[in-house]
């Protein structure tokens, strides 16, 4: 773990209101993204599960193409339950806050970083995210 290094996103995961009655998530809770290949609605799908394995909801449409390439090609992502679920109106349902830590090596987190930062901008997701810093566990 000497090489490995940390990114940390604000966002939602989304769909909750499809898998709340069979899974239950709780705030501080550990969630872990893994690849959809077989998802219907996009190539791109990263599902999100808690400690049961159960379904949770998918990680949002702008993030789930540069999540998909990140978990396919350098590291792991995991998601901490950090609020009550809720539904902002737009037709994504309910969705939970959470903190994703995207695990992988520096120069690309680095690179992801202002990837993250120039669309967060260009489209005002108002997405809060960390600086890269080496691992703390």
């Amino acid at each position: 773990m000497a090489n490995e290094y940390e990114l940390y996103l604000e966002a939602s995961t989304r769909g909750y209101h499809a898998y709340f009655k069979d899974a239950t998530v709780y705030i501080g809770e550990i969630l872990f993204c893994e690849l959809e290949p077989d998802n219907q609605h996009s190539k791109y799908a990263v599902v999100v599960k808690n400690e049961d394995n159960s379904i949770v909801g998918h990680v949002p449409a702008e993030l789930s193409k540069i999540f998909n390439k990140f978990l396919s090609e350098y590291g792991k992502i995991e998601a901490e339950c950090i609020g009550n679920r809720f539904n902002k109106g737009r037709g994504n349902g309910l969705e939970l806050p959470v903190d994703y830590r995207l695990v992988g090596n520096a120069r690309y987190l680095k690179k992801l970083l202002k990837e993250l930062q120039e669309k967060n901008t260009e489209s005002n997701y108002n997405w809060k995210l960390s600086t890269v810093q080496k691992c703390r566990v």
